[in-house]
């Protein structure tokens, strides 16, 4: 009975660092995830490419060929095709399914098989886990962004500029963004020899966000209808910024649920310690005395 608040304290204590440092965890990996520039490979892909390189030829024969294409459009989306292929990501990812084995065989021991199958399986999904968060996170971005380039695009073609000028005004001046790795790509399809409008539809499929398809077939219908192409981008532009502060209101109305699991977990055990742990010892020592 003595020990009894003491246990009681050492366990919410407990419980409330764990909780806090989960929150943390998810604050700096999940939610503000890098998103890596056109081209470039994360560290982690970067320290495990020699030894995915050796497995690479055996598993380009076993890829279908539907997962293989699909993989590669989201490498590409991501900029990181060719020098991750779909072999070499799936390689990479076995790779990280053979550490997570082996790192649960040497901490449970030789007959916990279970745990190292489950450690396995956990290792290959979380590859395919990340990258669905890189793209979500990539898209978040580009919506986030595109009202302030549509603005400056309209400007652009308002003072006398053609599209073509403009974006590539956003290439010279524009940080390295995943929105302006989106107009780079259009301008190198343009020179390529495809058609502006085709363009901009082809680059915003390949990249799979919504808004950036709404606006391509905005610019092809308004091309080929010989509209005013600066009358469609200020529209545009109030689309897509009356649709970022619908979605700040939508966050802002899920922040108060969001808040019962830091309350319930970490507010709660604390003010529970201050209150009731000192009431406790003095009931101990008055039942002692």
């Amino acid at each position: 009975m003595t020990d009894m608040p003491w246990v009681m304290l050492g366990t919410m204590v407990a419980l409330a660092l764990v909780t806090l440092l989960l929150l943390v965890l998810r604050t700096c990996i999940v939610r503000r995830g890098p998103v890596f520039s056109r081209g470039e490979l994360p560290a982690g892909l970067v320290a495990c490419r020699a030894p995915a390189l050796l497995l690479e030829p055996a598993i380009s024969g076993l890829l279908p060929v539907a997962y293989a294409q699909r993989t590669q459009r989201v490498l590409d989306c991501l900029g990181w095709y060719p020098q991750m292929t779909p072999a070499l990501w799936v390689a990479t990812r076995v790779l990280h399914a053979g550490l997570a084995a082996s790192a649960a065989l040497l901490v449970a021991g030789p007959h916990a098989w279970g745990l190292v199958v489950m450690a396995c399986a956990i290792g290959f999904m979380s590859g395919g886990m990340w990258l669905r968060r890189l793209l979500q996170e990539r898209e978040r971005q580009i919506s986030r962004e595109l009202p302030a380039y549509l603005d400056l695009l309209t400007v652009c073609v308002e003072a006398g500029a053609t599209l073509t000028s403009g974006a590539r005004l956003i290439v010279a001046k524009a940080p390295a963004t995943p929105l302006r790795g989106y107009f780079e790509r259009v301008l190198r399809e343009v020179r390529s020899g495809r058609p502006r409008a085709e363009a901009f539809v082809h680059v915003a499929g390949m990249h799979g966000v919504e808004s950036l398809s709404t606006l391509a077939n905005a610019l092809a219908h308004a091309e080929a209808a010989g509209m005013s192409l600066g009358q469609i981008l200020r529209t545009q532009s109030e689309q897509r910024t009356a649709e970022r502060f619908a979605r700040a209101e939508k966050l802002a109305m899920q922040a108060p649920v969001k808040m019962l699991g830091p309350l319930i977990f970490c507010i709660f055990p604390c003010t529970f310690i201050v209150l009731a742990v000192p009431i406790a010892v003095r009931m101990l020592e008055a039942f002692r005395s």
